[in-house]
């Protein structure tokens, strides 16, 4: 049987990813959807993006809910929001355009169809 010493598990769990905090290996965090652990000591930069083959490991994919899609807003790979009766995940990194008149349509290269929310006719508006 195998056994484990608690005391050497080092894996420290620190939320979501923030700019200029020091990361110590072993550092859990969360970027978008995803989960990564620090590989190498460091303090943040400014964008994840840049550092994270250097310093972090992905040990998880997922979706992060970021609700109905909002003008201006910094969205992450694998941020799902909901707009025009579909949902749409990110696949790019980027900032969503500056006004609700360009919508999301702005930014179309940036985003994959998710799922279809629901259907409209004239009869009956419900989701389906």
């Amino acid at each position: 049987m195998a056994e484990f010493k608690l005391g050497r598990i080092r894996f420290i769990w620190k939320g979501d990813w923030i700019t200029a905090t020091t990361y110590y290996k072993d550092d859990i965090v969360r970027y978008g959807g995803n989960t990564y652990i620090c590989i190498k000591g460091h303090a943040a930069p400014a964008d994840f993006t840049t550092s994270q083959s250097t310093y972090w490991n992905k040990i998880s994919d997922g979706q992060d809910w970021k609700g109905n899609w909002v003008a201006s807003t910094v969205y992450k790979v694998n941020d799902v929001v909901a707009y025009g009766g579909y949902l749409y995940i990110a696949n790019t990194g980027h900032t969503a355009a500056a006004t609700n008149t360009l919508g999301l349509e702005a930014n179309q290269s940036d985003w994959d169809t998710f799922c279809l929310l629901y259907t409209s006719d004239a009869a009956d508006d419900s989701l389906r």
